[in-house]
């Protein structure tokens, strides 16, 4: 009887420890319902704190850009962890700035970056094609990843050393007023379905309130 009541102790301590685990990554600390908000070109977003990777994302209030890191695949606040072989798991750091004055990033591999690739193309991770810039060229240093046929629902610009768990690849979208700069490990490539379709989520749940369902904003 006393070993059941030993276990069944040790059971609580853990559940116990993995709650308050999963309270510190959702945002814990002195308040884990707390969101901050902060506004960027007047778009306001309402966010966790546990994503903030910089200092005015995590002030929030009226800044130029807002910096935040995601965790793949399911966009939780990142974490270290080891990736398990079926799953990928990797940070996903993701930037929000006013759109600057150039093409949509839709466009780009098809009006942009076309006038500075070589003509030969292969095949990719997950579909994609992948094309060689020219040497002497802006871009020489990268390969472009682009799902056919042009690129316009998701590209990817990698560093021809890129390792495999750095996030040596970039890939961007339009959102309105701002621009969305997403940053991940090439072996994400595989995953880019998930990748574009999880970042556009991730980044609409930031501007809906999402966030906020079942806990009071807090504002700054």
């Amino acid at each position: 009887m006393r070993d059941m009541r030993l276990a069944a102790a040790a059971m609580l301590a853990l559940a116990a420890l993995s709650f308050a685990l999963l309270w510190f990554l959702r945002g814990g600390g002195e308040n884990p319902a707390r969101l901050i908000e902060a506004d960027v070109d007047e778009v306001r977003f309402a966010y966790p704190p546990a994503y903030a990777r910089d200092a005015a994302s995590r002030d929030g209030g009226a800044i130029e850009r807002l910096a935040l890191l995601a965790a793949f695949p399911g966009f939780a606040p990142y974490a270290p962890a080891k990736p398990a072989a079926a799953a990928p798991a990797g940070p996903v750091f993701i930037t929000i700035r006013p759109r600057d004055d150039g093409l949509d990033p839709a466009e780009r591999p098809g009006q942009l970056y076309a006038h500075f690739l070589q003509g030969d193309a292969a095949a990719g991770p997950g579909g994609l094609v992948i094309r060689r810039f020219e040497p002497g060229s802006l871009y020489e240093l990268e390969r472009l990843y682009v799902a056919p046929p042009e690129g316009r629902s998701f590209f990817a610009r990698c560093l021809e050393t890129a390792a495999t768990e750095e996030a040596d690849c970039l890939w961007l979208f339009r959102d309105g007023r701002l621009d969305v700069e997403v940053r991940f490990a090439p072996a994400l490539l595989e995953h880019w379905p998930a990748l574009a379709s999880g970042a556009r989520g991730f980044f609409a749940a930031l501007k809906s309130g999402r966030f906020a369902k079942g806990a009071p904003q807090q504002r700054r």
